[in-house]
């Protein structure tokens, strides 16, 4: 069989490939699941990319996609890749002018968008886009008044129509689409301001492909669960990876229900973001403190000889004292403890996925090592991976048999990886992107004449050829006292406080580091009233003396994990909590931290203001 040179040729080997096996699910309500097979896909894909031609879509193309992760995107993601146009993914969590620009900037001809809601953000502004010239929508609604618009529905129906009439056309879009060709234009979720739109070609994707394909320990009996929002190139190139490996993927449309759709479709392996296994850390953990102090006990001793199985360091502050006996003794005693954590820990992790995970991806932020070993010490691994957007989310991944916690693992196959002599990561291969649309200058910064691709990360190899990020470059806080700081450390070590959600930590030219942070309410409220204090005025709640002792104690102890220098001296809690809508957030759950810099610049003078730490 020929090797695809375009993911429309790839899926057309898939489907032919695994046609009556389950390809994707959808969840119609609670524990109802509609299905369809990779032959159903195959169908519904050649209908719709043949109705983007009957209305004129050409190879080149832009079709953009606003709306949030659901079966149809991937439809509609496969149909314009099958005839060689180009899907411009779009946040639907982003504002009208964030949306208007990634619709001008890339010359989109085509809007699909979910329903009335997304079509609000759009609609009384459709006259300053003069490249728009249809409007698709994918829920039933009434369109009268809304000029050269169609449901999806009726774009299929042409699709069919046309595939009768035309026989032959279709075959003909995808043998013209190779692998230099543009696939598609994805916009960075800008951390900063508005982003950039990222080329990647068809080379890019199925270079991509074939790299996971070769690590990945998945095949068509597995199932995974996407609720990873599809505009971002993470969750897309998991969506990809099903056209080499032939698994199942069951989309979970929001996050909130993620937890039930985990516990219904019970999947194989798992997609996922730092934030959600921290969530689920966090979960497991409040249920452990509920417990009677003499269980406690025993399940701490469990957990912690179980963490000495798995190979993770043992805080000696928390082995409490030696059983008395002899070693065999407190061994047996210690191998006893440790079913009963199992039992009272470990297990509710194992359940939350569903029971049947074997194991966990995660990318797009650094995941907390004590976090990851968790996991392992429930049976589950979870291997953390890198890459950009720029590079197709694939740049290096940990093998399921040789998982470096700690680590993003080792470079893919085809991809180069190399230190540059400021710490920073660059890399090299078939995955690295062609350039930003419209912005060569910003090109030129970050991809090299011989192709390597400064990635803007710092960096190194370990011994056994693993690469560990360390930070951002541009985010690297170098005290006045002349010390190096990573705060994605630092602010991974806080967030292991169960009262705390999100934390911001600064100190660039600074004599010592301070702290923005948000609160768990549901944990905050919990130590309230215990105290029996009000918690119906929340404001004055965060005032009292009691909470304060309570988070600076929390502070305190994670401080202990860092060095002196990077241990937190001063923070203040903010009134409400980071959010996407809010601005503070990215998409991707990224804080923007020049928005919140800006915003709290008094707070954050306040702090040093203040007399300097003793």
């Amino acid at each position: 069989m020929d090797q695809p040179q375009s993911i429309g040729a790839l899926l057309e080997q898939a489907v032919q490939t695994w046609g009556p096996r389950i390809a994707l699910r959808r969840r119609r309500e609670a524990l109802k699941w509609s299905v369809l097979t990779w032959t159903e896909l195959g169908q519904q894909v050649r209908a719709l990319a043949a109705g983007l031609i009957d209305l004129g879509v050409r190879k080149g193309d832009r079709v953009a996609l606003l709306a949030p992760t659901r079966l149809e995107w991937s439809l509609l993601d496969y149909a314009a890749l099958t005839i060689g146009a180009v899907p411009v993914p779009i946040y639907h969590s982003q504002t009208t002018t964030q949306v208007l620009h990634v619709l001008k900037d890339s010359g989109a001809s085509v809007l699909v968008v979910e329903g009335a809601t997304l079509l609000e953000k759009v609609a009384d502004r459709l006259d300053v886009l003069p490249d728009l010239k249809h409007l698709v929508v994918i829920e039933v609604m009434d369109l009268r008044g809304v000029p050269d618009a169609m449901l999806l529905d009726s774009l299929a129906q042409r699709g069919r129509r046309h595939l009768r009439e035309s026989r032959g056309i279709l075959d003909e879009a995808i043998a013209d689409v190779s692998e230099d060709d543009l696939a598609t234009i994805v916009y960075t979720s800008g951390t900063t301001g508005l982003g950039k739109g990222v080329r990647l070609t068809h080379r890019n994707v199925l270079a991509a492909i074939e790299a996971l394909h070769s690590v990945m320990p998945v095949g068509v009996d597995d199932t995974t669960v996407l609720c990873l929002p599809l505009s971002h190139i993470y969750a897309r190139m998991a969506q990809f990876s099903a056209l080499s490996h032939g698994f199942c993927i069951a989309y979970a449309r929001r996050v909130d229900l993620l937890s039930e759709v985990l516990q219904e479709i019970r999947p194989t392996f798992f997609f996922a973001v730092p934030r959600i296994f921290e969530k689920i850390y966090h979960q497991v953990v409040a249920g452990y403190r509920d417990l009677p102090p003499l269980l406690q006990a025993a399940v701490r001793r469990g957990i912690n000889a179980a963490k000495e199985d798995a190979g993770i360091p043992v805080e000696r502050s928390r082995r409490g004292g030696r059983l008395p006996g002899s070693k065999l003794g407190r061994k047996l005693a210690d191998r006893g403890l440790q079913g009963v954590a199992g039992r009272t820990v470990f297990a509710p992790v194992r359940d939350a996925l569903g029971g049947r995970v074997r194991f966990c991806v995660s990318g797009g932020a650094p995941l907390n090592v004590e976090v990851a070993g968790f996991f392992r010490m429930s049976g589950v691994e979870v291997l953390e991976g890198y890459g950009l957007t720029e590079t197709m989310a694939a740049a290096s991944i940990n093998p399921l048999d040789d998982n470096r916690l700690g680590t993003v693992g080792r470079p893919l196959p085809g991809v180069r990886v190399r230190i540059a002599p400021d710490g920073e990561v660059l890399l090299h291969g078939d995955v690295i992107f062609e350039g930003y649309h419209n912005r060569p200058d910003e090109t030129a910064l970050i991809l090299d004449d011989e192709g390597w691709l400064h990635t803007g990360d710092l960096g190194r190899i370990d011994d056994g050829g693993y690469l560990v990020i360390t930070d951002r470059k541009k985010d690297l806080l170098i005290t006045s006292g002349a010390k190096n700081v990573a705060p994605q450390r630092v602010e991974g070590a806080l967030r292991m406080s169960p009262y705390i959600d999100d934390v911001m930590v600064f100190g660039d030219r600074r004599p010592y580091l301070v702290a923005l942070i948000t609160l768990v309410d549901g944990e905050v409220a919990k130590f309230a009233e215990g105290l029996e204090l009000p918690t119906d005025d929340w404001s004055a709640l965060l005032r009292d003396p009691r909470v304060a002792s309570l988070i600076q104690a929390e502070i305190e102890r994670c401080n202990g994990r860092l060095a002196r220098f990077e241990r937190v001296q001063r923070w203040r809690v903010l009134p409400r909590a980071l959010s996407i809508a809010g601005g503070t957030l990215t998409p991707t759950l990224k804080v923007r931290r020049r928005a919140i810099a800006e915003r709290n610049a008094p707070l954050i003078e306040a702090m040093y203001a203040e007399l300097p730490p003793a």
